[in-house]
């Protein structure tokens, strides 16, 4: 009998320690953080939050790291947790407002980062600098150079080379304009088929298709920050048109795309691409390699009116202060002189551990 009770408590206890352990991020006034990157102490990928903020298992992990665009960096003690529920603050990041003067171009230079995983290991990194110039009687931005460029890989040419295109167009700081801004206003547009939006007050928005909610519009002030699971509106919309072997492959792949967006508003309620504040995009997918994640992190630091000689000019001075002697030292320390938070101790030595 005592071996019986000795070998149910055994099992008991192999039961409670296998259990998920799920965390909740939210932020100063409880509402839960999308996009919460939650790295291990060593810089593996454990997973992100939900449009909850919840993650619902750090696979045993005692100490996790949590990262996100838009708050501070938090190390925490799974075990010291209340509930599960830890707090990050606002990172205080503000984008100084242009002043207006007679320029027919916007001048934006971004900052990015691109983290690509390998079944939870880092295996790429591309950081660097971006001049952008966005032409307000056309309507369209003009993109430097792409070579202000520090990258670490551990994967073939071939796949690093696909990352990297697949994330130019989010270095150049392109505002999802239109249909962002059209969410904002209660409407609808091509792109976000079969969506409604609700307001919940105090400045709220829930972003919801048939299927339940995809996101959330929060507006403080002039700026908007927008969270959406697209991944799920796309493959909803899918489903609606009929497009059922694109459908096929995504449910497959088991495609995951989520992102979050900050953009200003001018007095008239309207942005371009030019009033772009920061931007998080997360895709997963089952791949030949395992199961992928791509990361790009974009913030723009500088705003201005210029003309095209100003811009050739701003070009030129990037490219000879950085793209000759580009490394990760540089850019961090422009990262920190400009108030985006550094990369963690445990990230940078998983970038420093990766080979070109």
């Amino acid at each position: 009998m005592k071996k019986c009770l000795f070998t149910l408590a055994a099992l008991l206890l192999m039961t409670l320690s296998v259990k998920a352990q799920k965390i909740t991020v939210v932020d100063n006034e409880g509402n839960g953080i999308h996009l919460v990157t939650v790295l291990s102490e060593d810089g593996n990928m454990i997973g992100t939050t939900n449009l909850s903020g919840t993650i619902l298992d750090v696979k045993g992990a005692k100490k996790v790291l949590l990262t996100h665009v838009a708050f501070k960096s938090k190390l925490v003690d799974v075990a010291s947790l209340t509930n599960g529920k830890v707090m990050m603050e606002d990172l205080d990041y503000s984008l100084a407002e242009i002043v207006v003067k007679p320029k027919p171009l916007i001048y934006v230079e971004t900052y990015y980062r691109v983290y690509a995983f390998a079944n939870d290991s880092l295996r790429y990194y591309l950081a660097g600098i971006m001049p952008n110039a966005y032409d307000v009687e056309k309507k369209k931005i003009k993109s430097g150079g792409y070579t202000q460029s520090y990258g670490e890989f551990s994967i073939s040419t071939g796949a690093s080379i696909t990352w990297g295109a697949r994330a130019q167009e989010f270095h150049a700081g392109k505002l999802r304009k239109g249909g962002a801004i059209d969410l904002v206003k209660g409407g609808k547009v091509r792109n976000y088929y079969f969506v409604t939006v609700t307001d919940e007050g105090k400045g709220r928005q829930r972003v919801s298709n048939p299927e339940g909610t995809v996101g959330f519009i929060e507006t403080e002030k002039d700026e908007v920050h927008m969270t959406l699971d697209a991944g799920k509106m796309q493959m909803y919309r899918n489903k609606r048109l009929g497009q059922d072997r694109l459908l096929k492959a995504r449910e497959k792949r088991e495609y995951d795309y989520e992102f979050n967006v900050a953009f200003d508003l001018d007095e008239d309620g309207n942005a371009t691409a030019a009033d772009l504040v920061m931007s998080s995009d997360h895709w997963e997918w089952n791949g030949s390699k395992g199961r992928m994640k791509l990361i790009i992190e974009t913030y723009a630091t500088e705003h201005a009116y210029i003309d095209t000689k100003d811009f050739k000019e701003k070009k030129q001075e990037l490219k000879k202060k950085y793209v000759a002697v580009m490394k990760l030292d540089a850019l961090e320390a422009y990262a920190t002189s400009h108030g985006i938070p550094a990369l963690t101790p445990s990230l940078r030595r998983a970038i420093e551990g990766l080979k070109k």
